[in-house]
């Protein structure tokens, strides 16, 4: 999808909402994360409506796909929640008394305090709550609690009908050592389901669910290579509808996914994963350039090249997408790109990308005059240096550099500079090459390597 049409589609869906003038670059696509936990801030709001629309779809039967806005009241015909009322407590605490009875007291207690009060659904609750599953984890006790509540319209839910459904809520061990719940939900439109948490302090573990009986996997992290970024995943084994994972204490929790498999595209959307951080306030941004000017600036890096302009944007964002981890929340796009023509005759875009709460990175795309496309990470960029956007291409093509309002010349050992250029140029290849920034009434000069 082209930002022309997410922005037509986004305009269409979100009319006289005011969205920042770079939202479309900031998240192109999006997860049951800033969904889910993010809904309450109103930039998140925003963003939300154009992530579901440029969005994955979602794993599994009975998950749901709706817009993020208030549906009319219509008769619920599916409870995706609704197979863990069945059947007795799994688990191997499954028998301890005790414990069902503080985890039913958790979440009788938890109502008022919960992210969801203010949807309204828990004003019409049904029967008594059940435990689902209560077991022994790496992160301590956790258990699944179910309950079902008659859902009504109401101005802050996002519902699929009204009607009765189930609740569902995930009880484990904060960081001091004490069961509370780490999180509740019912089945929003347009989220998929929550099938997992975590649970533990120091020590942690993921837990998750299975209702459908498919093979699933979880990637710890994301990888990054020299070509884009990807994941690995480690199937799951379940045992009583539930699988236990020990996590590193080093675990990137942001990082964290699970997925049916095989995992490869962003159809096979990954599960949100609950936990009990701290809501964020903000989305961060850590682009190396949020302001150029004009935002969207295209740099010329090269004679020749004056055609690359007018599609740079859209060119860079889809070959970046192509070799991006389909797994990622949200993606902030590079607010500036470089163009040219290298000495074979390639076309290059240089800019950066950032996923989720990641370093931005920044990439070089090359295509060759037979359409072969080549994606080159360059790292993550040092804002302080003279030079921060340096890449060294592939096949003696040189270096595409940048630094933002600098003017750039190049040499090789002691000949003279080129013409200078504004914020980005090529330097072809070359023995000793370097590169003479100029910034700010400063001067600095760069060995390529």
């Amino acid at each position: 999808m082209t930002d022309t049409e997410l922005k037509d589609r986004l305009g269409a869906t979100v009319d006289g909402i005011e969205a920042p003038a770079d939202l479309v670059h900031r998240v192109r696509t999006g997860g049951a994360r800033r969904l889910r936990r993010r809904r309450f801030v109103s930039l998140a709001a925003t963003t939300l409506s154009l992530a579901v629309l440029g969005g994955a779809g979602i794993v599994g039967p009975e998950l749901l796909g709706r817009s993020d806005q208030v549906q009319p009241a219509k008769s619920v015909v599916t409870d995706p929640y609704g197979f863990l009322l069945k059947g007795s407590t799994r688990g191997d605490l499954a028998k301890d008394s005790a414990y069902l009875r503080e985890v039913v007291q958790i979440w009788n207690k938890s109502h008022a305090t919960s992210e969801n009060a203010d949807r309204g659904i828990f004003n019409d609750l049904r029967g008594q709550a059940k435990v689902a599953w209560a077991g022994n984890t790496p992160g301590g006790k956790a258990a699944i609690v179910v309950q079902q509540a008659y859902l009504h319209p109401h101005d802050n839910i996002q519902l699929d009908g009204e009607g009765i459904q189930t609740l569902v809520g995930y009880v484990g061990q904060d960081a001091a050592g004490k069961q509370t719940l780490i999180a509740d939900s019912y089945p929003a439109p347009g989220s998929g389901l929550d099938l997992a948490f975590v649970t533990g302090g120091k020590t942690k573990a993921l837990v998750v669910m299975d209702p459908t009986g498919g093979e699933f996997g979880f990637s710890p992290e994301r990888i990054y290579t020299a070509g884009g970024s990807t994941r690995k995943y480690e199937p799951l084994k379940f045992k009583d509808g539930v699988s236990v994972v020990g996590l590193p204490a080093d675990v990137n929790l942001d990082s964290l996914r699970v997925s049916a498999l095989p995992a490869t595209t962003p159809e096979r959307r990954a599960f949100e994963i609950r936990d009990n951080r701290p809501v964020p306030t903000a989305i961060p941004d850590y682009r190396l350039w949020k302001q150029p000017e004009p935002v969207y600036a295209t740099w010329p890096m090269t004679a020749g090249a004056d055609d690359l302009a007018k599609t740079a944007n859209d060119d860079l964002m889809e070959a970046l997408d192509s070799v991006t981890d389909p797994h990622v929340n949200g993606t902030s796009m590079s607010l500036w790109i470089g163009y040219g023509v290298t000495a074979n005759g390639s076309r290059l875009l240089l800019g950066e990308q950032a996923l989720d709460e990641d370093p931005t990175r920044v990439y070089a795309v090359l295509r060759s005059p037979d359409g072969k496309q080549t994606v080159v990470q360059g790292g993550v960029p040092d804002a302080k240096a003279p030079l921060p956007v340096s890449i060294k291409l592939p096949d003696g093509q040189g270096w595409a550099v940048a630094q933002m309002k600098a003017d750039l010349s190049y040499r090789y050992g002691d000949g003279a500079w080129s013409a200078s250029r504004k914020n980005a140029v090529l330097v072809p290849a070359g023995q000793d090459a370097e590169v003479r920034v100029t910034l700010n009434a400063k001067t600095e000069t760069v060995s390529l390597r």
